[in-house]
């Protein structure tokens, strides 16, 4: 009779084991799946705004760069006419140099488009590897997210910062530390 009572005790606490195992899994299944639809929540955002903003901007931006065009032929066309008052021909300069600007900060838009899309591609990558179950659990796959992750970057200052975070550093710090080296840099526009 003892032998028989041990042995279901045994048998209780085995299925009290798998039914917490059992539980685990599933809170953290439910955790997985609770963390993918708020990546594709955030995909679905940014990806919403880079149509948006790609469809009111492109066409904008392409207008300033024919504006400057047609007005640098302008200019040129006055200087060369004599007669043509200097004060004419500087505010001709003075406009064709706050097209550029303006060209600059189209620039910049693409600039600021590329990121949001590297941002995509990572949320992406994240979630690929977050529904695997397989995979998901294995460090090495988390590591070949993150090269997939850096490699698609194209800024030198974007692989910088990815390299400080995922060594440890605050992302407080990291921010700091790119805005003192770039954010009031007026050469560091990289054309695409």
């Amino acid at each position: 009779m003892m032998n028989d009572k041990s042995t279901q005790e045994e048998e209780d606490l085995l299925s009290i084991d798998m039914l917490e195992k059992a539980l685990l899994s599933e809170v953290d299944w439910l955790h997985v799946q609770e963390t993918v639809k708020l990546l594709l929540l955030s995909m679905a955002q940014i990806e919403l705004t880079l149509t948006d903003g790609d469809y009111n901007v492109t066409g904008l931006g392409q207008q300033f760069t024919d504006m400057a065009a047609h007005l640098r032929q302008v200019n040129i066309y006055l200087a060369n006419q004599p007669g043509t008052p200097r004060d004419i021909i500087k505010h001709g300069i003075m406009l064709e140099t706050e097209i550029d600007k303006g060209v600059m900060a189209f620039q910049f838009y693409d600039r600021l488009s590329q990121r949001l899309q590297h941002v995509v591609t990572g949320l992406a990558l994240t979630e690929e590897l977050l529904t695997n179950e397989e995979k998901r659990a294995h460090g090495e796959e988390w590591l070949k997210v993150q090269k997939q992750i850096k490699a698609s970057y194209s800024l030198e200052c974007e692989r910088k910062m990815f390299d400080l975070v995922l060594r440890g550093m605050p992302l407080h710090q990291a921010l700091a530390l790119y805005r003192d080296e770039h954010l009031y840099r007026k050469d560091d526009i990289e054309l695409f």
